[in-house]
């Protein structure tokens, strides 16, 4: 709404600026209007653009939680961190979709290999190696899809040994 304000000013002040000018010819002034109109939508484009193809360096990365609680196993463990995930406010649609389509991948990945998680890891690894650039949202969500899915297979192995460590000092 108060874009269309704007432009209603500027299209007034345009009308304004020629009614004060000795020689008021009428096709000036709609000749003017219409420069005033098609200047808006240029600018109007380009916002669109901007949001299209924002800075995937603006983005903010989703962090692996704190805690997330007891699990018995590895891939439990794996599977609350992957479930914890929060995307927050600023991110952009683009990047989010990469982000989760690594995470559901991965995700899937590690239920087939429930039992021997470092499969995952090591696949997860070896694609991290072979990404190129990351222009694009969709590229860089989907490379820091991966870095996360890293993160909680690793955060998964230091749950489980907290987890067997408790399990130890109970019993002594």
């Amino acid at each position: 709404m108060p874009e269309n304000n704007y432009d209603m000013f500027k299209l007034v002040e345009e009308v304004e600026k020629q009614k004060k000018s000795a020689n008021v010819n009428i096709d000036d002034i709609f000749s003017s209007l219409v420069a005033v109109k098609t200047e808006e939508v240029k600018t109007e484009e380009k916002v669109h653009t901007a949001r299209a193809t924002a800075d995937p360096s603006l983005v903010s990365k989703p962090r692996i939680p704190d805690s997330i609680g007891a699990y018995s196993s590895r891939f439990e463990a794996f599977r609350g961190v992957i479930e914890h995930v929060s995307y927050g406010t600023n991110n952009v649609n683009d990047y989010v979709e990469g982000h989760k389509d690594a995470l559901e991948k991965y995700y899937r990945d590690a239920s087939n290999n429930a039992k021997d998680l470092y499969v995952t890891e090591a696949r997860v690894n070896d694609e991290i190696n072979k990404s190129g650039t990351h222009n694009q949202l969709y590229e860089k969500g989907y490379y820091d899809g991966l870095v996360y899915v890293l993160k909680a297979l690793k955060r998964s192995k230091e749950l489980m040994m907290s987890y067997i460590s408790q399990q130890i000092n109970t019993k002594l």
